[in-house]
Protein backbone atom coordinates (compact mmCIF):
# COMPACT_ATOMS: atom_id res chain seq x y z
CA UNK A 1 0.00 0.00 0.00
CA UNK A 2 2.87 2.34 0.80
CA UNK A 3 4.52 1.77 -2.56
CA UNK A 4 1.19 2.28 -4.29
CA UNK A 5 0.83 5.65 -2.54
CA UNK A 6 4.35 6.74 -3.50
CA UNK A 7 3.98 5.59 -7.13
CA UNK A 8 0.59 7.29 -7.50
CA UNK A 9 2.08 10.48 -6.04
CA UNK A 10 4.83 10.63 -8.67
CA UNK A 11 2.44 9.66 -11.49
CA UNK A 12 0.14 12.54 -10.54
CA UNK A 13 3.12 14.90 -10.48
CA UNK A 14 4.26 13.75 -13.92
CA UNK A 15 0.86 14.43 -15.47
CA UNK A 16 0.86 17.97 -14.06
CA UNK A 17 -1.32 17.72 -10.96
CA UNK A 18 -0.31 20.38 -8.37
CA UNK A 19 1.83 18.93 -5.61
CA UNK A 20 -0.66 19.56 -2.78
CA UNK A 21 -3.39 17.65 -4.63
CA UNK A 22 -0.91 14.93 -5.64
CA UNK A 23 0.03 14.33 -2.01
CA UNK A 24 -3.56 14.50 -0.80
CA UNK A 25 -4.93 12.20 -3.52
CA UNK A 26 -2.21 9.57 -3.07
CA UNK A 27 -2.72 9.64 0.71
CA UNK A 28 -6.49 9.28 0.14
CA UNK A 29 -5.79 6.20 -2.00
CA UNK A 30 -3.79 4.72 0.88
CA UNK A 31 -6.63 5.37 3.34
CA UNK A 32 -9.21 3.79 1.02
CA UNK A 33 -7.18 0.65 0.32
CA UNK A 34 -6.15 0.27 3.97
CA UNK A 35 -9.77 0.64 5.03
CA UNK A 36 -8.98 3.46 7.43
CA UNK A 37 -11.89 5.75 8.42
CA UNK A 38 -12.23 8.98 6.50
CA UNK A 39 -12.80 10.77 9.79
CA UNK A 40 -9.17 10.02 10.64
CA UNK A 41 -7.99 11.57 7.38
CA UNK A 42 -10.02 14.74 7.89
CA UNK A 43 -8.75 14.97 11.47
CA UNK A 44 -5.15 14.61 10.28
CA UNK A 45 -5.80 17.17 7.56
CA UNK A 46 -6.85 19.93 9.95
CA UNK A 47 -5.67 19.15 13.48
CA UNK A 48 -2.05 20.22 13.31
CA UNK A 49 -2.93 23.51 11.61
CA UNK A 50 -4.59 24.71 14.83
CA UNK A 51 -1.41 26.47 15.81
CA UNK A 52 -1.05 30.03 17.04
CA UNK A 53 2.32 30.24 15.23
CA UNK A 54 0.68 29.61 11.84
CA UNK A 55 -1.39 32.79 12.27
CA UNK A 56 1.82 34.69 11.55
CA UNK A 57 1.89 33.42 7.96
CA UNK A 58 -1.07 35.46 6.57
CA UNK A 59 0.06 38.54 8.51
CA UNK A 60 3.57 38.37 7.06
CA UNK A 61 2.17 37.79 3.57
CA UNK A 62 -0.21 40.76 3.99
CA UNK A 63 2.52 43.08 5.30
CA UNK A 64 4.86 42.14 2.46
CA UNK A 65 2.15 42.62 -0.14
CA UNK A 66 1.24 46.03 1.30
CA UNK A 67 4.87 47.13 1.15
CA UNK A 68 5.18 46.00 -2.46
CA UNK A 69 1.92 47.76 -3.38
CA UNK A 70 3.29 50.88 -1.69
CA UNK A 71 6.14 50.90 -4.23
CA UNK A 72 8.84 49.78 -1.85
CA UNK A 73 10.50 47.60 -4.50
CA UNK A 74 11.41 50.66 -6.57
CA UNK A 75 12.84 52.42 -3.49
CA UNK A 76 14.99 49.43 -2.54
CA UNK A 77 16.15 49.08 -6.16
CA UNK A 78 17.35 52.70 -6.01
CA UNK A 79 19.26 52.00 -2.78
CA UNK A 80 20.87 48.91 -4.30
CA UNK A 81 21.62 50.82 -7.47
CA UNK A 82 23.48 53.53 -5.59
CA UNK A 83 25.47 50.90 -3.66
CA UNK A 84 26.77 48.52 -6.35
CA UNK A 85 26.00 49.80 -9.84
CA UNK A 86 29.65 50.81 -10.32
CA UNK A 87 30.74 47.15 -10.09
CA UNK A 88 31.24 45.02 -13.24
CA UNK A 89 27.82 43.88 -14.38
CA UNK A 90 26.28 46.70 -12.38
CA UNK A 91 22.62 45.90 -13.06
CA UNK A 92 23.17 42.24 -12.19
CA UNK A 93 24.74 43.30 -8.89
CA UNK A 94 21.79 45.61 -8.27
CA UNK A 95 19.48 42.61 -8.71
CA UNK A 96 21.32 40.65 -6.01
CA UNK A 97 21.43 43.48 -3.47
CA UNK A 98 17.79 44.35 -4.16
CA UNK A 99 16.80 40.76 -3.36
CA UNK A 100 18.66 41.00 -0.07
CA UNK A 101 16.79 44.19 0.79
CA UNK A 102 13.42 42.85 -0.34
CA UNK A 103 13.94 39.69 1.74
CA UNK A 104 13.55 41.66 4.94
CA UNK A 105 10.32 43.21 3.69
CA UNK A 106 8.35 40.52 1.89
CA UNK A 107 9.68 37.27 3.42
CA UNK A 108 8.87 35.50 0.16
CA UNK A 109 11.25 34.45 -2.59
CA UNK A 110 8.44 34.24 -5.14
CA UNK A 111 7.26 37.78 -4.36
CA UNK A 112 10.84 39.05 -4.56
CA UNK A 113 11.41 37.36 -7.92
CA UNK A 114 8.24 38.89 -9.35
CA UNK A 115 8.60 42.42 -7.97
CA UNK A 116 12.35 42.80 -8.59
CA UNK A 117 12.37 40.92 -11.89
CA UNK A 118 9.55 42.93 -13.41
CA UNK A 119 11.71 46.07 -13.07
CA UNK A 120 15.28 44.85 -13.56
CA UNK A 121 15.02 42.05 -16.14
CA UNK A 122 13.60 44.32 -18.90
CA UNK A 123 16.21 46.96 -18.01
CA UNK A 124 19.02 44.39 -18.17
CA UNK A 125 17.81 43.20 -21.57
CA UNK A 126 17.70 46.83 -22.76
CA UNK A 127 21.34 47.25 -21.65
CA UNK A 128 22.30 44.20 -23.79
CA UNK A 129 22.61 41.64 -20.99
CA UNK A 130 21.78 38.12 -22.16
CA UNK A 131 18.16 37.32 -21.28
CA UNK A 132 19.03 33.88 -19.76
CA UNK A 133 21.60 35.55 -17.49
CA UNK A 134 19.10 38.21 -16.40
CA UNK A 135 16.55 35.51 -15.56
CA UNK A 136 19.13 33.30 -13.81
CA UNK A 137 20.45 36.03 -11.53
CA UNK A 138 16.95 37.20 -10.58
CA UNK A 139 15.81 33.63 -9.88
CA UNK A 140 18.85 32.63 -7.84
CA UNK A 141 19.30 35.81 -5.78
CA UNK A 142 15.63 35.91 -4.79
CA UNK A 143 16.00 32.71 -2.71
CA UNK A 144 17.44 34.87 0.09
CA UNK A 145 13.82 35.98 0.56
CA UNK A 146 13.14 32.92 2.73
CA UNK A 147 16.55 32.90 4.46
CA UNK A 148 16.87 36.50 5.67
CA UNK A 149 14.13 37.13 8.29
CA UNK A 150 11.24 37.52 8.56
CA UNK A 151 10.25 34.35 6.70
CA UNK A 152 7.05 32.33 6.80
CA UNK A 153 9.07 29.27 5.79
CA UNK A 154 11.12 29.63 8.98
CA UNK A 155 7.89 29.61 10.98
CA UNK A 156 6.96 26.26 9.43
CA UNK A 157 10.42 24.83 10.18
CA UNK A 158 10.32 26.11 13.76
CA UNK A 159 6.91 24.51 14.28
CA UNK A 160 7.93 21.17 12.73
CA UNK A 161 11.24 20.96 14.60
CA UNK A 162 9.95 22.49 17.86
CA UNK A 163 12.36 25.43 17.69
CA UNK A 164 12.02 29.08 18.67
CA UNK A 165 10.81 31.29 15.83
CA UNK A 166 12.84 34.22 17.15
CA UNK A 167 16.00 32.11 17.30
CA UNK A 168 15.32 30.83 13.78
CA UNK A 169 15.04 34.40 12.54
CA UNK A 170 18.39 35.26 14.13
CA UNK A 171 19.98 32.08 12.75
CA UNK A 172 19.01 33.09 9.21
CA UNK A 173 20.69 36.50 9.20
CA UNK A 174 24.32 35.46 8.62
CA UNK A 175 23.58 32.58 6.18
CA UNK A 176 21.30 34.90 4.20
CA UNK A 177 23.99 37.57 3.99
CA UNK A 178 26.60 34.96 3.01
CA UNK A 179 24.38 33.63 0.21
CA UNK A 180 23.70 37.15 -1.06
CA UNK A 181 27.35 38.20 -0.98
CA UNK A 182 28.45 34.93 -2.60
CA UNK A 183 25.99 35.51 -5.45
CA UNK A 184 27.20 39.10 -5.72
CA UNK A 185 30.78 37.84 -6.17
CA UNK A 186 29.63 35.24 -8.71
CA UNK A 187 27.86 37.96 -10.69
CA UNK A 188 30.99 40.14 -10.76
CA UNK A 189 33.14 37.23 -12.00
CA UNK A 190 30.66 36.34 -14.77
CA UNK A 191 30.38 40.02 -15.76
CA UNK A 192 34.16 40.36 -16.03
CA UNK A 193 34.37 37.28 -18.22
CA UNK A 194 31.52 38.36 -20.50
CA UNK A 195 32.29 42.07 -20.57
CA UNK A 196 29.02 43.30 -19.06
CA UNK A 197 29.16 47.05 -18.34
CA UNK A 198 29.31 48.89 -15.05
CA UNK A 199 27.31 52.04 -14.36
CA UNK A 200 28.54 55.51 -13.30
CA UNK A 201 29.43 55.84 -9.61
CA UNK A 202 26.67 57.63 -7.63
CA UNK A 203 27.24 60.86 -5.76
CA UNK A 204 27.14 60.87 -1.97
CA UNK A 205 24.05 63.06 -2.10
CA UNK A 206 22.23 60.58 -4.34
CA UNK A 207 23.19 57.70 -2.06
CA UNK A 208 21.94 59.49 1.05
CA UNK A 209 18.69 60.50 -0.64
CA UNK A 210 17.97 56.92 -1.72
CA UNK A 211 18.77 55.51 1.73
CA UNK A 212 16.41 58.01 3.37
CA UNK A 213 13.69 57.27 0.82
CA UNK A 214 13.67 53.55 1.70
CA UNK A 215 14.60 53.86 5.38
CA UNK A 216 11.13 53.18 6.79
CA UNK A 217 10.86 49.96 4.80
CA UNK A 218 14.40 48.82 5.64
CA UNK A 219 13.64 49.33 9.34
CA UNK A 220 10.80 46.79 9.25
CA UNK A 221 12.87 43.56 9.57
CA UNK A 222 15.02 45.11 12.30
CA UNK A 223 11.95 46.12 14.31
CA UNK A 224 10.28 42.72 13.80
CA UNK A 225 13.23 40.64 14.90
CA UNK A 226 13.92 43.00 17.82
CA UNK A 227 10.44 42.78 19.33
CA UNK A 228 10.54 38.97 19.06
CA UNK A 229 14.00 38.31 20.52
CA UNK A 230 13.54 40.78 23.38
CA UNK A 231 10.24 39.14 24.36
CA UNK A 232 8.09 42.16 23.58
CA UNK A 233 5.85 40.15 21.24
CA UNK A 234 5.49 36.63 19.87
CA UNK A 235 6.14 35.97 16.18
CA UNK A 236 2.40 36.09 15.47
CA UNK A 237 1.94 39.35 17.36
CA UNK A 238 4.98 40.83 15.61
CA UNK A 239 3.53 39.78 12.25
CA UNK A 240 0.26 41.58 13.01
CA UNK A 241 2.23 44.65 14.10
CA UNK A 242 4.07 44.55 10.76
CA UNK A 243 0.72 44.93 8.99
CA UNK A 244 -0.07 48.04 11.04
CA UNK A 245 3.43 49.38 10.32
CA UNK A 246 3.06 48.70 6.57
CA UNK A 247 -0.30 50.48 6.49
CA UNK A 248 1.05 53.51 8.36
CA UNK A 249 4.13 53.75 6.12
CA UNK A 250 2.14 53.29 2.91
CA UNK A 251 -0.72 55.63 3.83
CA UNK A 252 0.91 58.37 5.92
CA UNK A 253 4.62 58.46 5.02
CA UNK A 254 4.98 57.29 1.41
CA UNK A 255 1.32 58.10 0.62
CA UNK A 256 1.34 55.56 -2.20
CA UNK A 257 -1.30 53.18 -0.84
CA UNK A 258 -4.95 53.56 -1.71
CA UNK A 259 -8.05 51.45 -1.14
CA UNK A 260 -7.67 49.57 -4.45
CA UNK A 261 -4.08 48.59 -3.62
CA UNK A 262 -5.06 47.48 -0.12
CA UNK A 263 -7.85 45.32 -1.58
CA UNK A 264 -5.36 43.82 -4.04
CA UNK A 265 -2.99 43.05 -1.17
CA UNK A 266 -5.85 41.38 0.70
CA UNK A 267 -6.62 39.25 -2.34
CA UNK A 268 -2.96 38.23 -2.66
CA UNK A 269 -2.89 37.37 1.04
CA UNK A 270 -5.94 35.12 0.80
CA UNK A 271 -4.56 33.34 -2.26
CA UNK A 272 -1.04 33.00 -0.82
CA UNK A 273 -2.26 31.77 2.55
CA UNK A 274 -4.61 29.25 0.92
CA UNK A 275 -1.78 27.85 -1.21
CA UNK A 276 0.56 27.52 1.76
CA UNK A 277 -2.00 26.01 4.13
CA UNK A 278 -3.47 23.47 1.71
CA UNK A 279 0.08 22.34 0.94
CA UNK A 280 0.78 22.04 4.67
CA UNK A 281 -2.43 20.07 5.27
CA UNK A 282 -1.78 17.65 2.40
CA UNK A 283 1.83 17.24 3.49
CA UNK A 284 0.71 16.40 7.01
CA UNK A 285 -1.39 13.46 5.81
CA UNK A 286 1.31 12.19 3.45
CA UNK A 287 3.98 12.47 6.15
CA UNK A 288 1.76 10.77 8.74
CA UNK A 289 1.41 7.74 6.44
CA UNK A 290 5.18 7.57 5.95
CA UNK A 291 5.80 7.80 9.70
CA UNK A 292 3.10 5.25 10.57
CA UNK A 293 4.67 2.84 8.07
CA UNK A 294 8.05 3.27 9.73
CA UNK A 295 9.78 4.90 6.76
CA UNK A 296 11.93 7.28 8.86
CA UNK A 297 13.31 4.33 10.85
CA UNK A 298 14.07 2.36 7.68
CA UNK A 299 15.91 5.31 6.11
CA UNK A 300 17.78 5.99 9.36
CA UNK A 301 18.93 2.37 9.56
CA UNK A 302 19.93 2.39 5.88
CA UNK A 303 22.03 5.52 6.31
CA UNK A 304 23.52 4.20 9.53
CA UNK A 305 24.37 0.94 7.78
CA UNK A 306 26.62 2.79 5.35
CA UNK A 307 29.22 3.02 8.10
CA UNK A 308 30.00 6.66 7.31
CA UNK A 309 31.38 9.17 9.82
CA UNK A 310 29.13 12.00 10.92
CA UNK A 311 30.32 14.42 8.26
CA UNK A 312 29.78 11.74 5.59
CA UNK A 313 26.17 11.18 6.72
CA UNK A 314 25.58 14.93 6.60
CA UNK A 315 26.90 15.14 3.03
CA UNK A 316 24.65 12.24 1.98
CA UNK A 317 21.59 13.99 3.48
CA UNK A 318 22.54 17.25 1.75
CA UNK A 319 22.87 15.43 -1.60
CA UNK A 320 19.45 13.80 -1.16
CA UNK A 321 17.85 17.16 -0.32
CA UNK A 322 19.50 18.86 -3.30
CA UNK A 323 17.97 16.28 -5.65
CA UNK A 324 14.59 16.44 -3.89
CA UNK A 325 14.61 20.23 -4.15
CA UNK A 326 14.78 19.94 -7.92
CA UNK A 327 11.61 17.84 -8.19
CA UNK A 328 9.47 18.86 -5.21
CA UNK A 329 8.43 22.19 -3.76
CA UNK A 330 10.00 23.51 -0.57
CA UNK A 331 7.17 23.06 1.96
CA UNK A 332 6.42 19.39 1.13
CA UNK A 333 10.15 18.67 1.30
CA UNK A 334 10.27 20.14 4.81
CA UNK A 335 7.46 17.86 5.94
CA UNK A 336 9.18 14.87 4.38
CA UNK A 337 12.73 15.46 5.58
CA UNK A 338 12.45 17.05 9.02
CA UNK A 339 10.89 13.93 10.63
CA UNK A 340 13.43 11.69 8.86
CA UNK A 341 16.69 13.64 8.88
CA UNK A 342 16.43 15.76 12.04
CA UNK A 343 16.77 12.75 14.42
CA UNK A 344 19.76 11.47 12.40
CA UNK A 345 21.43 14.88 12.52
CA UNK A 346 20.81 15.50 16.23
CA UNK A 347 21.06 12.00 17.73
CA UNK A 348 23.44 10.16 15.41
CA UNK A 349 25.71 13.01 14.31
CA UNK A 350 25.20 15.19 17.39
CA UNK A 351 24.39 18.43 15.56
CA UNK A 352 22.52 21.34 17.07
CA UNK A 353 18.93 21.22 15.68
CA UNK A 354 19.03 24.93 14.79
CA UNK A 355 22.24 24.41 12.84
CA UNK A 356 20.78 21.51 10.85
CA UNK A 357 17.50 23.38 10.29
CA UNK A 358 19.38 26.23 8.61
CA UNK A 359 21.41 23.81 6.47
CA UNK A 360 18.15 22.16 5.40
CA UNK A 361 16.53 25.52 4.58
CA UNK A 362 19.39 26.77 2.41
CA UNK A 363 19.82 23.38 0.70
CA UNK A 364 16.15 23.08 -0.23
CA UNK A 365 16.03 26.78 -1.21
CA UNK A 366 18.40 26.07 -4.10
CA UNK A 367 15.63 23.99 -5.65
CA UNK A 368 13.59 27.16 -6.12
CA UNK A 369 15.77 28.20 -9.07
CA UNK A 370 16.57 24.81 -10.60
CA UNK A 371 14.57 23.04 -13.32
CA UNK A 372 12.06 21.55 -13.67
CA UNK A 373 9.86 22.98 -10.88
CA UNK A 374 11.83 25.99 -9.60
CA UNK A 375 9.23 28.64 -8.75
CA UNK A 376 11.53 31.67 -8.93
CA UNK A 377 13.10 30.38 -12.15
CA UNK A 378 9.69 29.93 -13.75
CA UNK A 379 8.66 33.50 -12.83
CA UNK A 380 11.96 34.96 -14.02
CA UNK A 381 11.82 33.13 -17.35
CA UNK A 382 8.24 34.30 -17.86
CA UNK A 383 9.31 37.94 -17.32
CA UNK A 384 12.36 37.50 -19.59
CA UNK A 385 10.21 35.76 -22.25
CA UNK A 386 12.52 32.75 -22.56
CA UNK A 387 12.25 29.00 -21.96
CA UNK A 388 13.49 27.46 -18.72
CA UNK A 389 15.94 25.19 -20.57
CA UNK A 390 17.67 28.29 -21.99
CA UNK A 391 18.85 29.27 -18.49
CA UNK A 392 20.58 26.03 -17.42
CA UNK A 393 24.08 27.23 -18.35
CA UNK A 394 23.56 30.54 -16.52
CA UNK A 395 21.93 29.00 -13.44
CA UNK A 396 24.72 26.43 -12.93
CA UNK A 397 27.34 28.85 -11.44
CA UNK A 398 24.84 30.09 -8.86
CA UNK A 399 23.85 26.54 -7.97
CA UNK A 400 27.50 25.57 -7.46
CA UNK A 401 28.09 28.71 -5.39
CA UNK A 402 25.10 27.76 -3.26
CA UNK A 403 26.60 24.32 -2.62
CA UNK A 404 29.86 25.94 -1.49
CA UNK A 405 27.89 28.11 0.96
CA UNK A 406 26.08 25.03 2.29
CA UNK A 407 29.39 23.27 2.88
CA UNK A 408 30.68 26.36 4.69
CA UNK A 409 27.58 26.40 6.89
CA UNK A 410 27.91 22.67 7.54
CA UNK A 411 31.47 22.79 8.81
CA UNK A 412 31.33 26.22 10.48
CA UNK A 413 28.34 26.00 12.87
CA UNK A 414 28.90 29.57 14.02
CA UNK A 415 27.40 30.85 10.77
CA UNK A 416 24.00 29.73 12.10
CA UNK A 417 24.51 29.60 15.87
CA UNK A 418 26.64 32.60 16.76
CA UNK A 419 23.93 35.28 16.51
CA UNK A 420 21.21 33.30 18.36
CA UNK A 421 23.81 32.47 21.00
CA UNK A 422 24.27 36.16 21.80
CA UNK A 423 20.63 36.43 22.95
CA UNK A 424 20.34 33.25 25.01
Amino acid sequence: MLWLMIISFFVLLLIGVPIAFSMGASALLYFLIAGLPMEMMSQRFFSNTQSFAFLAIPFFIFAGSLMIQAGIAQRIIKVADSMVRQLPGGLGCVSVVTSMGMAGVSGSSVADAASTGSVLIPEMKRKKYDAPFAAAINASSSVVGIIIPPSSTMIIIAWLADLSVGAMFLAGVIPGLIVGLAYLGTTVLIALRRGYPSEPRPTLKEFGRNIWSASFALLLPILLVSVIIFGIATATEAASLSVVYALLVGLLIYRTLNWDKILFAMKETVQGTAIVMITICASMIFTWVLISEGVPGVISEALGGLGLPGWGLLLVMIAIMLVAGMVLELVPNLFLFIPIFMPIATETIGMDPMHFAMIMLVTLALGMFTPPVGATLFISCFIAKINIEDTIKDVAPYFLTGIIVILLMSFVPGTSLWLPGLFE
